[in-house]
């Protein structure tokens, strides 16, 4: 890939349209989703049971799947594009995925997701401005420290 080119293409990212595009051609991929999941749950009439995407166990498509459903929930875009009926099997098929035991210990709760989005940005930000944000931290310390300090000798004389 030439330079220009890589340059271009990032900022396509940038743009709004670009954006509205990929949100658009989400909701098609939603919809095939959706109607795949409908035809196999009518392929497979016994009660209680339901398929996953491709076939009976839980496969790779079914992992790609749900660490995108997974992303949007996170990013508060679930109920637009699965909840409230909108989708019902794929609200079903991510419910069913949250129950499986591997894919709670990887991925884990959603706010979990935002911890480790936010925690790398945290250290980024405080390696650029390491002097003022341990002096802050410093301070803080300090003075969390003093104050357990006067409610330990304030208790100390009031008892």
């Amino acid at each position: 890939m030439q330079p220009l080119e890589f340059a271009s293409k990032i900022r396509d990212h940038d743009n709004l349209n670009y954006l509205k595009k990929i949100l658009c051609e989400l909701e098609n991929v939603l919809d095939q989703v959706e109607t795949e999941l409908q035809r196999r749950v009518e392929e497979t009439p016994e009660e209680g049971h339901q398929p996953w995407l491709c076939s009976e166990s839980f496969t790779l498509a079914d992992v790609s799947l749900s660490v995108t459903l997974h992303r949007l929930k996170f990013l508060g875009l679930a109920r637009k594009y699965w909840g409230n009926g909108k989708r019902p099997n794929l609200e079903s098929y991510y419910e069913r995925v949250l129950q499986q035991r591997t894919f709670r210990k990887v991925l884990g709760n959603v706010n979990n997701i935002l911890i480790s989005a936010v925690l790398p940005t945290a250290f980024r930000v405080a390696k650029k401005r390491a002097p003022s944000f341990l002096g802050a931290s410093f301070i803080v310390s300090l003075l969390g420290g003093i104050g357990y300090l006067a409610f330990l000798f304030l208790k100390k004389r009031l008892s």
